[in-house]
Formats: structure tokens, sequence, C-alpha cells
């Protein structure tokens, strides 16, 4: 079982727990009339089984740390979040499968196993993210108002590929600088309106999406 955040939700009943890890450097490249302009970010999956002690506890799980993707574009920034699509497969898992096709989707063992190689010490891989599986963009109107943000269609700003490549490098930082709102409470965009039937894209965007660190 996978959840969007991560890989699955934490496991009780499991005292060892040995995580396998691995970093990957995300590049986005967006053509532009000044030229091909690119972002990147360096983010960490990690996975690990689990002993099953009750039917509802799941048998493995796992963490995705990281930050957005910033392209800094001529009318303004974009942010490729860390999520496909409420609802859609975790991108983690996705990325995954992009580095390594054979991995047996949504099956804890073979899941943990890529994670592994991955993170192996000669670990050298490189893959473009499908399409159908790129992460949602958005930008916003006002960068100091999380709730003027919009999402933003591919191929009306003009994104060619994304790249990844497994790396050893530390995790990128510093998108609270630029978007100082995501140290705020709360765990959505808006988080002060109320409930509604029509929520507004800012009510369904959480801050997940744009960063998470370890809690270690």
């Amino acid at each position: 079982m996978l959840a969007s955040g991560g890989l699955a939700l934490p496991v009780a009943g499991c005292s060892f727990l040995f995580p396998k890890r691995y970093r990957f450097r995300m590049t986005v490249e967006v053509e532009t009339p000044d030229g091909l302009k690119t972002g990147s970010s360096v983010m960490e999956i990690s996975a690990y089984k689990a002993l099953k002690i009750l039917p509802e506890e799941h048998a493995g799980g796992g963490d995705f740390l990281g930050e957005a993707v910033t392209v800094d574009l001529p009318d303004g920034p974009i942010f490729v979040l860390r999520e496909i699509c409420g609802g859609c497969q975790p991108l983690s898992a996705m990325v995954t499968l992009a580095f390594l096709p054979e991995t047996r989707r949504g099956h804890v063992d073979s899941h943990v196993a890529a994670v592994g190689k991955l993170g192996g010490w000669f670990a050298d891989y490189k893959a473009e993210l499908p399409r159908k599986d790129w992460p949602r963009m958005v930008r916003f109107r006002d960068l100091s108002d999380p709730t003027s943000v919009e999402l933003v269609r591919p191929e009306t700003i003009g994104v060619k590929r994304i790249r990844l490549e497994t790396t050893s490098d530390e995790l990128t930082t510093g998108i609270d600088k630029r978007l100082p709102w995501l140290n705020d409470r709360g765990s959505l965009l808006d988080s002060h309106s109320g409930l509604t039937i029509h929520p507004t894209l800012a009510q369904t965007i959480s801050r997940d999406e744009f960063w998470r660190r370890s809690k270690r």
C-alpha cells in the first residue's frame, strides 16, 4: 500500500526499521523565447519492509524528503511540486519506476529492493520522467500570498522534459526563503477558510507538496 505523502504510513508493531534510501536530482527543462531555462532539486526517497503483526498494518513504509523544483522564467518562477495529482500514485514511486522499470508497482519487496539498488555505493542511474507522471506545476500571482496560486499547463510554458539522476549531493534547501509562508501553521495553502462544496485551488494543495524535511 502506498500513500501520497511518501511511500506508506508508519507501521505499528515493528521495533527495528532499517530503511533503504537514495537521493536523486530532478531537473526541469523549459524552452522559452530567451532560450532554455532549467531548475533542479535534490530529493530523497526511503523505504523499508516491516513485520506485520495485525492484518490492518502495512507491510512496509518510507518517506519522501526534499523541495519542489523552482524554475525562474521571464514571467516569474514556476514551482514543480512533489505530487502528481490528488489521488494519483506517489511521485516517489513513479520516480523509482522510471529509474528501474522492472520494479513491481505496489509490491513492497520489489520497491524496497529497487530503492536499495538505487542507493548503492556505485549507483549511477539516469532517466526521464514520463509525461504522464509529471508533477503538478503552479505559479503565484503574488509570491507573498499563498491563496494566489494558479495551476500551470506544462505545454503552455514550454516544459520540454524532466530529467532524473541519482546523486549523493545534499538535499536542496531554501524554498522557504522565497515562500516564507511555508513556515506558517496549517497543512493547506489556505487553511483559514471553512469547508466548502467548491474549494479553491489553495484549499486543495498542501504545503507538503512544496517541501518535506526530516524530523530526525
